[in-house]
């Protein structure tokens, strides 16, 4: 029995002395005396004998600051065993003190700094004191960034860079991390995984595996093109999961100079020339929108033409590199010109192309270069794997299922 003007009175003095934790507290009070009012069910085998067994203070940090909760415990006559009724219907850890949004604003902190710079920005932010240890323990025990590699997309990209590990038996701390992505039709970007502790062999059979439903039937390719920089051991392991092979026409160029520089002993001004000379050649300007080929014959047939007459050229600057005696860089072209215009034959094919670089997963590459080889090192195996996957996950286009996870 209370007035409005009490009402007012009293939650402004809460506000003051409690702020919005002490409202929450009131809130969940309210919320727990009108479920246990209710008719409850047991959790465990749905019986409705069931009777006062004790309470229990609990504090769980949040984003506003830390609630207290008392959550009163129920036992169930038929199976004897106790449940929280309030932890059911909120969804709340067992024994977890802290929310899932601060958790989940937690791990967003971290892929952009380091722990212990992390806590302190939570502290002057929000107010909330959590250690860096605590931030560590958090990130080291999330399920968040457990990924599903059972999908079809239109290309696959793939990648890899090294880091700093703990040194192991032999003294070595040099650790590589590899990285593939799907690109959908639409360009939605989709993370199939991080790996520190499996070889592109490894990481092949797997994805494979679970895309695979049975050994009696032949597998199908769940990628139209495999998108790479050219390394040997990644198109090996990975081609079987997809129908053609892309070469990184950016690679192309600018691996060329190096090589001609330091293996053929050319000078640079002459190595630059003949890199800009092959990134010339092999660059084909396609419509921006994705065409129907039967319908846009005019196009089909301008484009077949000038992919051969770009063919043709190819093979002249192969010769003109065999003439001028420069046999690794011949070499290095000559095997790679069968994968160099996989995206123009798509799209002659099918009226939709595929990335021609892998500048995608390049993006995500300095990302994560940044923040487990400048920001932190000394990582563990599973402590980089994990660290790569949350900023997968922050870079990808499934955000909106990162946000569903919490």
């Amino acid at each position: 029995n209370f007035s409005f003007s009490q009402l007012i009175i009293m939650t402004k003095e809460l506000f003051d002395k409690e702020g919005l934790p002490g409202f929450i507290k009131v809130l969940m009070t309210v919320v727990e005396s009108k479920l246990l009012a209710s008719e409850i069910k047991c959790k465990h085998c749905n019986s409705e004998r069931l009777y006062s067994h004790s309470s229990q203070e609990r504090k769980v940090k949040t984003t506003i600051g830390t609630v207290c909760l008392n959550l009163a415990r129920l036992r169930c006559q038929s199976c004897k065993k106790t449940f929280c009724p309030l932890n059911q219907l909120l969804d709340l850890d067992k024994y977890s003190r802290k929310s899932r949004e601060l958790e989940k604003l937690s791990l967003e902190t971290i892929t952009n700094q380091s722990f212990r710079r992390s806590s302190d920005v939570l502290e002057d932010t929000l107010g909330i004191e959590i250690a860096h240890t605590t931030l560590h323990s958090w990130f080291t025990r999330s399920t968040a960034t457990i990924m599903n590699v059972k999908m079809k997309v239109h290309s696959i990209i793939a990648d890899g860079t090294g880091f700093k590990k703990l040194p192991d038996q032999e003294g070595s701390n040099r650790g590589d991390i590899k990285v593939m992505v799907g690109l959908t039709s639409k360009g939605e970007v989709l993370p199939f995984g991080a790996w520190s502790r499996a070889s592109w062999k490894d990481i092949g059979r797997f994805v494979k595996k679970a895309n695979h439903p049975s050994e009696k039937i032949k597998f199908k390719p769940i990628a139209s093109t495999l998108i790479t920089d050219g390394e040997d051991e990644l198109i090996r392991h990975l081609k079987k999961l997809a129908t053609n092979h892309q070469r990184c026409l950016f690679h192309m160029t600018y691996e060329l100079k190096p090589l001609l520089q330091y293996k053929d002993i050319v000078s640079k001004d002459e190595a630059i020339r003949l890199s800009q000379a092959l990134g010339d050649i092999i660059y084909i300007n396609l419509p921006e929108e994705d065409a129907d080929p039967i319908k846009n014959m005019e196009d089909k047939l301008k484009i077949e033409i000038r992919l051969k007459e770009i063919k043709q050229k190819l093979d002249d600057f192969i010769k003109e590199l065999k003439m001028m005696g420069y046999k690794k860089s011949m070499t290095f072209i000559e095997n790679s010109k069968n994968q160099l215009f996989t995206y123009v034959e798509n799209w002659l094919k099918t009226g939709t192309t595929n990335s021609k670089v892998t500048s995608l997963v390049e993006r995500m590459m300095r990302e994560i270069k940044r923040r487990i080889r400048k920001i932190g090192f000394s990582w563990s195996e599973k402590g980089a794997e994990q660290m790569t996957r949350l900023i997968l996950q922050q870079l990808s286009s499934t955000k909106e299922q990162w946000d569903l996870y919490w």
